[in-house]
């Protein structure tokens, strides 16, 4: 059996990147709806932030739904 050692550091790479990069679009997703919630508290508006941070988590959740359309071959 052969392994092919470029392949599994490219997998590895990119899973850590993807992981990354999900992590940080939730968090700030979810760091601005927090902060909207403040500020609508204090009296102000927080629509485009609220929406910002939806958006963010929309985002995060395709890169989710892309995620399983690579590993389930059915959808290929």
């Amino acid at each position: 059996m052969r392994v092919d050692w470029a392949a599994l550091a490219i997998v590895a790479v990119v899973s850590i990147a993807a992981s990354v990069i999900f992590t940080i679009l939730l968090a700030g997703g979810i760091r601005l709806i927090s902060a909207a919630k403040i500020k609508s508290n204090e009296g102000g508006s927080g629509t485009a932030t609220v929406s910002l941070g939806y958006f963010l988590i929309g985002i995060a959740a395709l890169l989710v739904l892309f995620g399983i359309y690579l590993i389930i071959p059915l959808f290929h």
